[in-house]
């Protein structure tokens, strides 16, 4: 080490002073000077640094050598106020760049050309003019990269990637533009695409590493905005090149995902002290310190840190009305509110009524930190009222949380709650969590709802949350199933379909299948119709049906006919002819008319004899209306009014009891119809009767 700095390592600045002096009358070394004159700054020793400065510029400036203009720009870097060193550098300054137009004009931009001027800022505001020069590359948000092809003192010509050979004016480009590296990421997205699609494709962790040193408008941090100029002609959009980005950093050492931004973090601070600078950092939002300190902890550590406990006392003392954003800072610093401390600092963040729990939880970020708030506000001897009116606003997630909660701690409030929203269809989110909370209980079954219960939830789904809609068609796919399948084939076509039109306007029916089930039970019930429209039924033909016990009742009212009555008749007309004139004989008449009739009837019950024959059980079905089927019908709307139909053959029917002939206008109504189906009957349309019930009448079993 030289004499000289030996005087300034050890304060001596007398003699500091007197080798100075020796050593202007010789061949001076710069480079020990100014590490003198930066030791002396450091000391404190202002005064001293500026009168030795302006002694070297007052020996040496009249020589003009080139290490002395290489000094005073070094020197310029540490001193503010020193008018000779101002004017030395100006002068150093145009003697070095003669030919350089614009010098003048940067000079006076940066502020040297003033009076008593701040040396040390305005050389750096200098340094950052001076790097747009020719041949230089700089950005422009609207024109892309480009590069400097010409300067001039009030113009400069430059080559966009969408503007080639731009000419601007000089103060537009100082403002509109940002300068870049010749190795910039920017310029080899222009320059070489192909190259640069494949460095960041194959090496994003590098790639982030050099974008981080680019020239960002906010140092430090990266955010999306930023990225327009390094993938304008890139194989990646602006969007697919921010999501890469953003799951490198989470890995990555050194930087932290916020979300809206990636910030560098600094490597020289240890990670317990960064955490200390986001909690009692000023004029920041809770809200954004919860969510830089969680971006913290992804990007750095792989397990809880030691000590952070330690800073909770330091959120307690925070002032502020974000209750709900303090209580997750607490909960985060305090292992997701699993440490002792936390215990006992929590209640402080508690709010007791409704309204202001509802907007602390709106506050966190992390749903499992507003579930541990919901357990804290139900668990507490919090108002009951309260209770009920944080329930009646929670999002459907937060309130399954807090009825599987309250199931626990609270039930009666949970039954409460239940039976209130139950009682307000209106309210179908509410309503449907309601039906589906008590439809997928094992215990208490005396609280769930009757077998209208899939029809309420088919009702109501297309007019509840997409959210909804999935918990309640995966809940009527899974464990009620059967329950769904058997209430689609007990209701009517008509209502079926009325179903199908309603869930094709639904994108989450068509995406979770509850579209496809009913479309299904609609192919059922169309194949079904189209083979009993092409295989005949039993009864479409000429023979006649009824029971065995009916044929062979006819059978003997024939013989009585033709061995009783029709002889008693003929002997009838031989007694009224032994009475005299016939012609006058009005006994006789009508004897002959009574025989008439017997023997008309005789041929007409022969003749359908032959077509009568006894009910097929084995073409019967219990589920289509055929003869020798008791049939109930409910008028469609209406829960009470039912009738019962007996369809019988010609010699079983007994309107007054009950018993209609099939080929009566009721029967042939009723006839072919299936299970739930709907039909009017004749000399009644004003109502409209849906089949409930089919059930094969005894007289047609053997």
């Amino acid at each position: 080490m030289s004499k000289i700095l030996d005087a300034a390592s050890a304060g001596d600045y007398d003699a500091l002073t007197v080798l100075w002096l020796e050593t202007l009358d010789g061949d001076a070394s710069y480079d020990e000077m100014i590490v003198a004159l930066s030791m002396l700054l450091n000391n404190k020793e202002d005064d001293l640094a500026t009168k030795l400065l302006e002694l070297i510029i007052t020996e040496k400036e009249a020589e003009g050598e080139d290490a002395f203009s290489g000094f005073l720009m070094k020197a310029a870097e540490f001193f503010r106020r020193s008018e000779p060193l101002r004017k030395a550098l100006i002068e150093a300054l145009r003697d070095d760049n003669l030919m350089f137009q614009p010098l003048e004009q940067f000079l006076k931009l940066s502020g040297l050309m003033n009076e008593n001027a701040d040396v040390q800022l305005s050389w750096r505001v200098f340094n950052s003019l001076m790097k747009y020069t020719k041949d230089t590359y700089l950005y422009h948000c609207t024109f892309g990269v480009g590069k400097i092809t010409r300067m001039s003192r009030t113009h400069a010509t430059i080559d966009f990637q969408k503007a080639q050979n731009h000419d601007m004016k000089l103060n537009v480009v100082l403002e509109s533009t940002r300068p870049l590296a010749s190795n910039s990421l920017a310029v080899l997205s222009w320059r070489n695409p192909e190259e640069y699609s494949r460095f960041f494709r194959e090496s994003p962790f590098e790639f982030l590493e050099r974008l981080a040193v680019e020239p960002m408008e906010n140092p430090g941090e990266i955010c999306v905005q930023d990225l327009s100029a390094f993938f304008y002609s890139s194989d990646f959009t602006v969007v697919e090149a921010w999501k890469i980005l953003r799951k490198t950093a989470a890995s990555t050492e050194g930087f932290a995902d916020l979300g809206t931004r990636i910030v560098i973090l600094n490597k020289d601070v240890e990670f317990l002290e960064r955490v200390r600078n986001i909690v009692n950092r000023r004029k920041e939002s809770v809200r954004a310190k919860v969510k830089e300190l969680q971006a913290l902890l992804k990007s750095c550590c792989r397990a809880f840190p030691d000590g952070l406990t330690d800073l909770l006392d330091d959120v307690h003392s925070i002032s502020n009305p974000e209750t709900g954003s303090l209580f997750e800072l607490c909960w985060i610093l305090s292992d997701r509110g699993t440490s002792d401390k936390f215990a006992g600092i929590k209640y402080n963040f508690l709010e007791t009524s409704a309204v202001r729990s509802e907007r602390a939880l709106g506050e966190m970020l992390s749903s499992a930190c507003r579930k541990d708030y919901l357990d804290l506000f139900f668990s507490e001897q919090t108002d009951r009222g309260e209770k009920i009116r944080l329930l009646s606003v929670l999002r459907r997630s937060l309130w399954e949380h807090a009825a599987l909660f309250l199931e626990k701690v609270d039930p009666e409030l949970l039954s409460e709650c239940i039976g209130n929203y139950l009682s307000k269809p209106s309210e179908t989110d509410r309503f449907l969590w309601a039906l589906a909370f008590l439809a997928t209980r094992e215990d208490n079954p005396d609280d769930k709802p009757g077998d209208n219960q899939t029809d309420l939830f088919l009702d109501n789904l297309i007019f509840s949350s997409t959210d909804t809609q999935k918990k309640v068609i995966n809940l009527l796919k899974g464990p009620l199933k059967s329950n769904l399948a058997r209430y689609l084939s007990s209701i009517d076509t008509r209502r079926l379909g009325n179903y199908l039109d309603s869930f094709n306007t639904s994108t989450t029916a068509q995406k979770e299948g509850l579209c496809l089930i009913v479309l299904r039970e609609q192919s059922r019930r169309k194949s079904s119709s189209i083979r009993n429209s092409i295989k005949k039924h039993f009864w479409e033909s000429d023979i006649l049906f009824s029971s065995r016990g009916a044929i062979e009742q006819r059978e003997a009212d024939c013989l009585r006919l033709k061995q009783i009555e029709i002889p008693a008749a003929a002997e009838a007309i031989g007694v009224a002819a032994s009475h005299g004139d016939l012609s006058e004989n009005a006994e006789y008449a009508a004897a002959i008319e009574k025989r008439d009739l017997l023997l008309d009837r005789l041929s007409r019950w022969t003749k359908d004899l032959q077509k009568y024959r006894v009910y097929p059980l084995d073409e019967i079905s219990s589920n289509i209306v055929s003869p020798g089927m008791r049939v109930q019908l409910q008028e469609w709307g209406g829960l009470e009014t039912v009738q019962i139909i007996d369809i019988v053959g010609p010699l079983d029917a007994d309107p007054e009891n009950g018993r209609i002939n099939y080929m009566a206008p009721i029967g042939k109504a009723l006839l072919g119809k299936n299970l739930s189906d709907t039909a009017v009957l004749p000399g009644d349309d004003s109502r409209e009767w849906r089949i409930v019930s089919l059930e094969i009448l005894d007289l047609v079993k053997p």
